[in-house]
């Protein structure tokens, strides 16, 4: 685990020096990348590829979206990736333009998940390359790598009760967050005794096979996600908590970089932990 973080550290600083054999950000200079959403997030995500060294060539909006695939645009651009956060009523347009032109898309907004079967369905006949995900941070998905040990030794210990709690600021459109939403479904494909999520809003009793998942929303709180077990003798509370976007907005560059190494459809946690670094 101790090498992951140094690692990530080397990529947010920009540090090319990787070990012999295993990928390097050296193997994806250069990059032509496309902005799809261009609010706090997006304006990061540039500032972080241009530290990196890649050109963020065009930027769209939600107002002005990606052009459909037959548009002068792609005819008169050469295009590495694109990266979207923008809206999800967009994902399945931009994922069915990107991976018709064969352009990998990562994509990190929140939101379409009840179409993420369809639309993986669709790059998949056309080829492209995806990569997904509801957090994008590194150190996130970490986070989540230790929550599913937890959860193992809790089915031993059934006095333990579990929860999740997540607070991020009052401009966030969805609750419960895509990555407390993540962190549900992974308690629940490993805790015995659980095997539903009930959001805060319904105020009916909690059941014990129930998993309670409430939301906060506060200030400009970046993100803070919590993983509860209570029992009558204590509690245990596991915590990631965002500073800010720029370990977002570095693993989506990394995701893009990631992309050219690596083709394919791939959850992000996926394409950094089995594929890059055990490669």
């Amino acid at each position: 685990m101790l090498l992951y973080v140094f690692r990530f550290k080397e990529v947010h600083q920009c540090c090319p020096a990787y070990q012999p054999g295993v990928w390097s950000p050296e193997m994806a200079k250069d990059m032509n990348i496309v902005l799809i959403g261009y609010g706090n997030m997006g304006h990061e995500i540039e500032s972080i590829a241009q530290q990196r060294g890649h050109s963020v060539i065009a930027t769209f909006f939600v107002d002005e979206p990606l052009p459909p695939a037959t548009s002068d645009f792609f005819k008169k651009n050469t295009i590495d990736c694109c990266i979207d956060f923008s809206s999800a009523d967009a994902v399945r347009h931009n994922a069915e333009t990107c991976s018709t032109l064969k352009i990998p898309l990562v994509e990190g907004t929140t939101g379409w998940h009840q179409q993420k079967e369809e639309i993986l369905e669709i790059v998949r006949k056309n080829g492209g390359t995806f990569v997904y995900g509801n957090n994008f941070s590194v150190g996130a998905q970490m986070f989540f790598r230790i929550i599913r040990d937890a959860v193992e030794l809790m089915n031993g210990f059934s006095e333990y009760d579990a929860a999740i709690h997540e607070t991020h600021h009052t401009k966030k459109k969805d609750a419960p967050s895509g990555t407390a939403l993540t962190l549900a479904q992974m308690i629940l494909a490993r805790l015995k005794r659980k095997n539903t999520i009930k959001a805060l809003t319904d105020l009916t009793p909690l059941q014990p096979n129930e998993l309670s998942v409430s939301s906060s929303r506060l200030g400009s709180v970046f993100g803070t996600h919590s993983v509860m077990f209570h029992s009558p003798a204590d509690e245990i509370e596991l915590i990631h908590r965002a500073h800010n976007r720029s370990g977002f907005a570095a693993g989506a560059v990394l995701a893009a970089e990631l992309t050219k190494e690596f083709p394919g459809i791939f959850s992000f946690e996926e394409l950094v932990f089995e594929k890059s670094f055990n490669h």
